[in-house]
């Protein structure tokens, strides 16, 4: 009669086997008398055989007790303790197991003897030392990366206690650039359409300066075909000043021409003896005629038609001379208003060319300020984009390496209780308590992160 006894740990991240090649997830203690067959690998005391079976293996030669983790086998030849270990990949766990089975065999395991006690507790804290060895290596890693990340976020401490506050600074700093960004847009579009503005204003006095230089122009053709007219009226004034000198010379060339020929009229009048008024000429015809009415009525008709020609000459040269003087008067009157407009229209310009002269420069200095606004607002965007990417970057980098270090520290965690478990368990044994079937009972331990 054998009882096998078995103690089971499952479910560790990073398989990992005690004492031997386990492929299992078992950690089986098996007590009976001859050859001990089981799925691990142990150190076994004792002699005889046996066959124990339960919830792992364990494998010795002889009875006694074995326990046993995976599938594996050893065959010794003394009466068995052994003890194995695995840790299988796929989560964080740990589980005891006490099973009884049958056993072949007709020895019974002897007391373990205090040599052998001591070999398995010198086993047990030479794996506590490799598990406190690793944890120890475990916390100058996670010192140094927490070292790189104080470097990387410039010696902010990111703790598992600051890294949230580190996060809600890294946001309000992100929150800020983005602001920035925002306001530098709005600048941006504001001198956009103060430029447009001006643009537009610049176009409208355009506009006004070329109807200014079209209204010049006509004026300035009028004004050239009213000095033609000028011309033409001092050349016909000048045409009828010569003839009314003309006219007045042949006037008094007549009135000289007929005072001589009077005059010889009457010195050959004179000359006779008859009396001028009472002489008659008789003639064949028994007719007398009188010679001084004749010629008296020839004068007074020749100083009437003198007279009309005269009257005529000097009526027709007023009439034309008030015809170009009016003419004149109206001609300076339209000179002097078109003067007037042009010196008018030539101020106009000139105060239009200084405007427009003010809203180029002006124009030009709000280019030159929107060009600077938008390059200064590139780098600006620029270098807060590389800002926030470096950020993220490292928070990133900050919350794996955090993950990271919790799973590690978790892990851990779940090994030193399994190995408490464990010591517990052992520590009972060798210190000689009674066991019973009904004391084990299976647990589990379960983590998460």
């Amino acid at each position: 009669m054998a009882f096998s006894i078995s103690l089971a740990s499952s479910r560790m991240s990073g398989g990992y086997g005690g004492f031997g090649a386990s492929g299992g997830a078992r950690l089986g203690l098996g007590l009976g008398g001859g050859s001990s067959l089981g799925g691990g690998l142990g150190l076994g005391f004792g002699a005889g055989g046996g066959l124990g079976l339960g919830l792992g293996g364990g494998a010795g030669a002889g009875a006694g007790l074995a326990l046993g983790s995976g599938g594996g086998g050893a065959l010794v030849a003394s009466p068995a303790f052994a003890m194995g270990r695995a840790i299988a990949a796929g989560g964080l766990g740990a589980s005891t197991a006490l099973s009884v089975g049958p056993s072949s065999g007709a020895a019974v395991a002897p007391i373990l003897s205090r040599a052998a006690e001591k070999h398995t507790l010198s086993g047990l804290n030479d794996r506590f030392s490799t598990y406190m060895a690793k944890v120890r290596g475990l916390q100058q890693e996670n010192a140094a990366l927490e070292a790189k990340l104080s470097q990387l976020t410039g010696g902010t401490d990111v703790s598992q206690g600051s890294s949230v506050t580190a996060i809600i600074e890294y946001e309000a700093q992100l929150s800020e650039y983005r602001s920035t960004l925002e306001t530098l847009t709005i600048d941006t579009v504001k001198l956009e359409i103060e430029l447009d503005n001006v643009r537009g204003t610049a176009h409208e006095l355009k506009a006004k300066l070329d109807f200014e230089q079209g209204v010049k122009f006509q004026l300035e053709s009028d004004i050239a075909a009213m000095k033609k007219d000028i011309e033409l009226t001092s050349d016909l004034r000048i045409d009828l000043d010569a003839k009314y000198s003309s006219l007045k010379n042949e006037l008094d060339f007549v009135n000289k021409t007929q005072e001589e020929e009077l005059s010889s009229l009457q010195s050959k009048l004179g000359a006779t003896t008859m009396d001028t008024s009472v002489s008659m000429i008789e003639i064949d015809t028994g007719k007398s005629f009188d010679i001084s009415a004749a010629l008296n009525k020839i004068r007074t008709e020749y100083e009437k038609s003198v007279q009309q020609h005269r009257e005529e000459a000097e009526a027709y040269y007023k009439l034309k001379m008030d015809e170009i003087q009016t003419a004149n008067a109206k001609n300076t009157e339209a000179v002097l208003s078109t003067k007037a407009e042009i010196t008018a229209g030539r101020k106009e310009l000139q105060t239009l060319n200084l405007e427009l002269h003010g809203l180029v420069v002006a124009n030009m200095t709000l280019e030159q300020s929107l060009a600077e606004a938008q390059a200064q607002s590139s780098v600006g965007v620029a270098e807060y984009h590389a800002q926030i990417t470096s950020l993220t970057s490292a928070i990133e980098v900050a919350k794996a390496d955090l993950h990271k270090q919790i799973l590690a520290y978790q892990e851990l965690l779940d090994i030193k209780l399994a190995l408490d478990v464990e010591i517990s368990t052992y520590r009972k044994l060798l210190d000689g308590d009674d066991f019973k079937v009904s004391e084990f009972t299976e647990s589990s331990y379960t983590f998460s992160v």
